[in-house]
């Protein structure tokens, strides 16, 4: 029986996803809850695992792909002898566009059928000592055996001039200055001309690109590329900022805690009297949640992860310190679940721990807010809330920043917490 594998659901704000890498080709077998596919989300790279066993018969969705949810991206056959005549062949699929995906939200489902068609194409090997006619007359005159050097993989076949200028003139280049001519994607011909050395260093190499300014070129990575996406989110999001000081010299005196997890508890505790700061705005409609999840930022090395804390208002100071602990381990191994990433309404930001007194945070894409927490300055530190307009006014705003300052004053209260 052919199973399809459409593309998860990977969080609840998620609407498409790319296909970052293939972990099973075509004609493998697949056990349940194995790996599968590396998908990205709109917050994060997970492995997606397969729901059925079987023998993976077609890939829909080639690397790179984005798709929107629901969308088919393979198909497995469950009974293996099936199988074998099936590995390649066509395969009836739905096509869902990203237009239709949304009104499939709305229950207005418009399916079109459409077939996939894959040819099996036999690998041409051309003969080793293939070359343009450019190439070959280059070659002759640097006194280059063609075919030998593709035999031994130091040349592509078919070879171009550019490859063996390129070939040639590596040779005037140590191996540090080789790695560093691919780093920065550098022609060894025009570099060897302009240094005009017989043995070009690091250094030399070097001098050469802080000369000419030479930038470094590379894409962001899949983290990156997620943050950059929810970052244009954000800016689409209507904001305003309220700055606030609060004096948290009686929880700075608590050394078992670190403040990041005393306010976790605190703004979560608050958002309980406060609705509008559990409600998120999607596609024209209020969602207004139970639970007080607030999400953290975790900065590792160059990426940025934002995870869950999920029923704070359930949890003590020693589970939420726990938690917080385990999610940036997480974070720093990249293995951080979809259960860890989705579900929050409220964000904290610290960076008071880099001496920052003040700083305005980004709202993450469905938030209702943020507050960006500065350093303290004897017991005191400035907090500056960011709210979505479209889902709390600045008077309800207000109240829960007064609200906030309350706990934090209130010595029976921080003592009851545990």
């Amino acid at each position: 029986m052919e199973y399809k594998v459409v593309m998860p659901q990977l969080t609840d704000t998620m609407e498409e996803g790319k296909i970052v890498r293939w972990l099973k080709k075509e004609g493998d077998y697949v056990k349940k809850d194995e790996p599968l596919v590396e998908i990205e989300s709109d917050k994060a790279v997970m492995e997606v695992p397969s729901m059925r066993e079987g023998v993976l018969i077609k890939i829909l969705a080639e690397e790179g792909e984005e798709l929107p949810v629901g969308s088919p991206i393979a198909v497995i056959e469950t009974e293996v002898e099936k199988a074998k005549g099936k590995i390649g062949k066509p395969v009836e699929v739905e096509k869902t566009t990203k237009q239709e995906a949304k009104k499939e939200e709305k229950k207005e489902k418009k399916i079109e059928i459409a077939e996939v068609k894959v040819e099996n194409v036999e690998e041409i090997k051309l003969p080793e000592g293939t070359a343009s006619p450019a190439a070959r007359k280059l070659a002759a005159q640097l006194g280059l055996d063609l075919k030998e050097l593709q035999e031994k993989g130091e040349l592509p076949s078919p070879a171009h001039e550019n490859d063996i200028k390129s070939y040639f003139y590596k040779k005037f280049f140590t191996k540090q200055a080789l790695q560093i001519l691919d780093e920065f994607g550098l022609e060894p011909e025009t570099v060897y001309k302009e240094i005009n050395k017989k043995k070009i260093s690091k250094d030399d190499l070097l001098n050469y690109i802080k000369q000419k300014n030479i930038p470094k070129v590379g894409k962001p990575s899949d983290i990156q590329s997620i943050l950059i996406k929810n970052l244009s989110k954000s800016a689409q999001i209507p904001v305003y900022h309220i700055t606030h000081r609060f004096d948290v010299s009686q929880i700075l005196k608590d050394e078992r805690f670190t403040l990041t997890t005393y306010l976790i508890k605190i703004v979560g505790d608050v958002m309980q009297n406060h609705p509008r700061v559990r409600t998120i705005y999607k596609n024209g409609e209020y969602y207004t949640y139970p639970a007080s999840n607030i999400s953290v930022a975790i900065a590792v090395d160059e990426e940025l992860f934002n995870p869950t804390i999920k029923n704070v208002e359930d949890k003590s100071l020693s589970e939420i310190y726990a938690e917080l602990k385990e999610l940036k381990e997480k974070s720093s191994n990249k293995r951080l679940t979809v259960e860890d990433i989705q579900g929050a309404t409220f964000s904290i930001s610290n960076l008071g721990m880099f001496g920052v007194i003040q700083f305005d945070a980004i709202i993450p894409p469905f938030h209702s807010g943020i507050v960006g927490i500065g350093t303290a300055i004897k017991g005191v530190i400035t907090a500056t809330f960011t709210f979505d307009h479209r889902v709390i006014n600045g008077a309800q705003a207000a109240q829960f920043v007064v609200d906030i300052e309350k706990r934090i004053n209130d010595k029976k209260y921080l003592k009851s917490l545990k």
